[in-house]
Order: C-alpha cells, then structure tokens, then sequence
C-alpha cells in the first residue's frame, strides 16, 4: 500500500494567503484597494466622537470663509485704488518781452496727479462770462503717480456787448481724465490765480469793448 500523509502540518501550509483580488491583505485583516495602507488621519477621523468631527467641520468652513471675505476685501480695496482720482491743478502764465518781435504771454493750467497711478488728462475747458479756456492742442497728456504736467491753453476773451468790463468772481474748468483701466471721470477745478486772466480781461474789455474771440494766449502783437 503507498504511504498515507501524516496527519499535521501539509507542504503549504507556510505558503503566505493568496492575495484577493482588488486588493491586498494586510495584517490584522485590513484591505485597502490597490494594496496601500490606510491613511493615519482617516483612522484618527473616525475614532473621534460625532460632535468633534461637526466641530472640526465647523471650524474649517469658518476659516474657508474668513478667507474668501478676506480675498474679496483685497480685491475691492485694489479696485477702488485703481479707480481712485486726486489731482490738484492750478492756472500759470509766462511771459516773454523779446520773443517775438512785441513780446507773449502764455497760459497754461498745471494739473498735478495726487493718487497712486497714472492718469491721463484728455480735456481741460472752461467757459464763463467774456471767457473761454480750452487745451491748446488736442492729444491725451500722460500724469505719473505724483507728478505733475503744464498744459498750453487758449483763452479766447469776448467782450461783453453792453460794454460792462468788471472782474469775474473767479474761474472753474472741468478737467476730463482717463484712469489706467480705461475708464473715464471728470473734475471740476477752481483755477487759481484766477486773477492772471481774469484782471487781464477786465482792462482789455475796458479799453477795447468791441473784443470779439480774441487770443490772449501768444504773441502780444498781432495783426489787427
């Protein structure tokens, strides 16, 4: 007769277990899909009583939230500092007794940019009694954060036709402005000295009255 297998340990019973499929047997009867050992944060998750785990929930969407409200708040504050506009501007003249052959007198409005980024003027008028005021010459005109340009004007004088020559109370002007966005806003300015201009006119108009769009910005000589 052949020999019978003794009863006991058998060739494999030292084998290691088959794994299963999907997955990896671990020790301690753990299986995890694709073999890797569960993560230590979601052993400790669900040790933890219910109200911790609503409370540490709680806690993370407060801190998801505060950094939202915190992005938006950074975000408004930069716009509103895009779009903020503070100029200062004030009226200058020049003048020159040798050139040309008579001598000029040159007015200029200097518009000086007070806020954080650069600004560009595209107009500057004023119209009142007797008075009209407008940019020299056409073109936007760059302002740098804190700097300040000199823009030529044309002042055109028509004297009143009831021949009524006193001074004007003073001399406003919008100045139009384009921001770095590409947006648009207006200011309206007190030109200071008024009296540069304003005294000028009142003696012209009291001894020429019939002044009609006459340019007191250039040569003080000039064809009649």
């Amino acid at each position: 007769m052949g020999a019978v297998p003794a009863h006991g340990r058998g060739p494999s019973d030292d084998a290691e277990p088959p794994a299963l499929e999907g997955g990896d047997m671990l020790e301690g009867g753990d299986m995890l899909e694709g073999g890797a050992e569960p993560f230590r944060w979601r052993r400790r998750w669900t040790a933890l009583p219910p109200w911790s785990r609503r409370l540490a929930l709680a806690i993370a969407l407060v801190v998801l939230v505060g950094e939202g409200l915190l992005q938006v708040r950074t975000w408004a504050a930069e716009r509103a500092l895009r779009q903020q506009v503070l100029i200062s501007t004030s009226l200058e003249v020049d003048s020159n007794s040798t050139f040309p052959p008579g001598g000029a007198v040159r007015y200029y409005v200097a518009v000086r940019n007070d806020g954080s980024r650069p600004l560009w003027v595209t107009s500057v008028e004023s119209s009142i009694e007797r008075l009209r005021l407008r940019m020299l010459d056409d073109g936007d005109r760059r302002v740098d954060a804190g700097g300040e340009i000199r823009i030529p004007m044309s002042v055109l004088l028509t004297c009143a036709q009831d021949g009524a020559a006193g001074s004007l109370p003073g001399l406003s002007a919008e100045v139009r402005l384009r921001r770095e966005d590409a947006g648009s806003t207006a200011r309206r300015v007190e030109l200071r000295p008024a009296g540069l201009v304003l005294d000028v006119a009142a003696t012209l108009c009291t001894v020429r009255p019939g002044l009609r769009n006459y340019e007191l910005s250039g040569p003080v000589l000039r064809a009649r």
